[in-house]
């Protein structure tokens, strides 16, 4: 899985750690909720709190002095990194107060852009050299063979199996011989719209996103997840997966 110079560079931002992946920043980088004036009410959640947040946004969230979109910016945490968790307010969408090495500040608590969990990092090169990666949560493992689709495996049997190729029309077919079609719909991925395929059984939860990502990057994702919570899982991993996102933050 050879890699070039710009993806390596690429890399090098997504796997940062600390707040040495903290970098100033003069305009949001994700969307977050409306501001409040509202005195925010920290408490501690009827479930355990968690030790660390993570990012999973492919842009990075805003680190700012408060919890609210009004508070001023004092850098950018990167995709992947990890803050210790210090305190949690529901005021004005969520926000997460967490901690670097140096200072305290807030990040959206927007389950699109940081999480609980944690998670690690597969990078790849598909067809043509262009780079393209994902973020699973800890507990999966991932196998591929040469250069061929990614199969990401959880408990029970989980998937989310990964087929890259220049074009769709290269990609296979998105469903196995047998499967009948029980929907369709569609899903955002980074401002690119796909088409979501459901298929029909009585215990599983299968679906598939196909898309072209880039002019030289497609994808076919396929999901064979238990029918509680798989939806989620597969939103997980489409809303990690980083592909050469638009250079422009989202206002």
């Amino acid at each position: 899985m050879g890699q070039g110079r710009g993806w390596a560079k690429f890399s090098a931002l997504l796997l940062a750690s600390g707040l040495g992946a903290l970098t100033g920043c003069s305009s949001p980088v994700q969307p977050h909720p409306s501001p409040t004036r509202s005195t925010p009410h920290l408490s501690a959640s009827a479930t355990p709190a968690p030790t660390a947040i993570t990012v999973i946004a492919p842009l990075g969230v805003n680190l700012r002095t408060g919890p609210s979109t009004s508070a001023s910016v004092v850098g950018v945490v990167a995709q992947g990194v990890s803050l210790p968790f210090v305190a949690h307010t529901s005021a004005a969408g969520g926000w997460w107060q967490v901690r670097g090495s140096s200072q305290t500040g807030w990040v959206t608590a927007d389950s699109q852009y940081t999480s609980t969990l944690s998670f690690q990092t597969f990078s790849a090169a598909a067809g043509g050299g262009t780079p393209w990666s994902v973020m699973y949560p800890e507990g999966w493992t991932f196998a591929q063979e040469s250069a061929g689709p990614v199969a990401f495996t959880g408990a029970a049997g989980a998937s989310v199996i990964f087929t890259t190729a220049a074009t769709t029309a290269q990609l296979p077919p998105a469903a196995a011989s047998g499967q009948t079609q029980s929907g369709v719909g569609s899903v955002v991925v980074y401002g690119v719209t796909a088409p979501l395929v459901t298929y029909s059984s009585s215990s599983k939860y299968q679906a598939s996103v196909e898309f072209q990502a880039q002019p030289t990057l497609a994808f076919l994702i396929q999901a064979d997840l238990s029918a509680k919570g798989g939806s989620a899982t597969l939103t997980l991993f489409l809303e990690t997966v980083f592909f050469g996102v638009p250079a422009t933050p989202s206002p």
